[in-house]
Formats: structure tokens, sequence, C-alpha cells
């Protein structure tokens, strides 16, 4: 369908309560849904949350529900169950949630799937000037902290979402104790724009970054 929506913008969510709503993803939506992006669709893809946010500030449908046909608030697209993770290599949830966005993206007429994950933000005009950029491939960005591609920030242009679709297909049951970081089928890794993991080795995100990732609520964050 032709929506007016160009980019679906998404993170993956699971909700517990009020409290990480308001730390993490109300102030994950707040900031992302003011970037300049391309006729964006901002939306969450939930593992079986228990808490509902307001709907004042974000529309819910079930997973298996129709969509709505032009939504005026940010999606959360909610599984019924939660997966979860239950260790570094086993996320289950993540995978599902993942790989589902590829049906929102279609049914909305997307060019584009941005993927940001709830605790990675982009910070800066030089970075969405990028992602706008894009008009083919599946481009990763660069983990210094760990050499290897960042999967918290992905950007999937309409020519692999069919890509997306097969390993969908293929159940993403058999992801689960994988490395996405390595088995994700990216056609392109850049170094920059940059960013990284600052959390795990400084206090504070440097003023030159892109981008950043696993950021806590004591981190202050900016676009610039």
């Amino acid at each position: 369908m032709s929506s007016g929506f160009r980019t679906l913008v998404f993170c993956t969510s699971y909700i517990p309560g009020q409290a990480q709503w308001d730390e993490r993803y109300a102030r994950w939506l707040s900031h992302h849904a003011g970037l300049p992006w391309e006729a964006p669709l901002m939306c969450m893809i939930d593992d079986g949350s228990p808490f509902v946010p307001d709907a004042a500030l974000i529309q819910t449908v079930g997973a298996g529900d129709p969509l709505p046909d032009a939504p005026s608030l940010p999606l959360r697209v909610r599984f019924p169950d939660r997966l979860g993770r239950s260790g570094m290599h086993h996320y289950p949830g993540w995978w599902r949630s993942f790989l589902h966005s590829v049906f929102i993206a279609r049914h909305y007429g997307c060019d584009k799937i941005v993927h940001v994950e709830s605790d990675a933000y982009v910070l800066s005009s030089r970075m969405t000037s990028y992602i706008s950029s894009r008009t083919s491939g599946w481009t990763a960005f660069w983990c210094p902290r760990w050499d290897f591609p960042e999967t918290a920030i992905q950007v999937i242009c309409r020519d692999q979402f069919a890509t997306l679709e097969h390993m969908w297909e293929a159940g993403w049951e058999r992801f689960d104790g994988l490395n996405a970081e390595f088995v994700l089928p990216f056609t392109e890794i850049t170094r920059d724009p940059h960013g990284d993991r600052y959390n795990e080795f400084r206090s504070s995100i440097p003023g030159y970054a892109d981008f950043a990732v696993q950021v806590p609520a004591s981190q202050k964050i900016w676009f610039r």
C-alpha cells in the first residue's frame, strides 16, 4: 500500500513497567522522532510486554492483527508472548521482532528500514544524511570496542527486503544461539560515520560521536 511513509525507524522492545518506559523507550522515541528522517514511521516491535504505554503517545496493535492504514502516532506492534533472552547468545525475542520489521515496512510501502536499538542513539546530522543517502544494500556500522559490525544500528533498503523475508520464512528459531554480528548478511560495513559502545569504557559520550549504543539513562545525548 502507499501510505506516505518512506522510512520505517524501529527498535525492539520489552517494557516491564512505567519506569522502564520513561527511562528508556519514551526517551528513545522522543529523541528519534525529532530527527530529519525521510517520511518516517516510528515503530517499536514488542516482545510481549506486560506494560501498555499511554495510547495518546503510541498506538499499540497485536502482531497478528491488521495494521492501521495510516497511523498518526508512533506504532507499537506487540507479540502476545514473551520469548525474551536467556543468555549472551540466546535472544529469540530480538530475532523474532527484528525479522518481523520487514512485514511492517512492506505493508506501508517503505523504501528503507532503519533499525536503531532502544539503547542506541543517532547523534548527528552527518549520520542522518548518510542514512538518507543509502538507496540500496544492507548497511551496518562499526564497533571499534569489539572490532565487529555494530548491529544496534542498521540500514536495510528495499532491495534487501526479500532477504529479510527469507530469513523469517526459514524460521527465527534457527538463529537462536548465534551472534547477529556474524550471521546477518550485510552488504556494506562502514567505519564512517563513527560511534561506539562508549558506556563500556568511559562515563560520557564524546562530542565528536555520530552515534552511541548501549547508552544508559545517566549519559547525556544530543543531536547536532
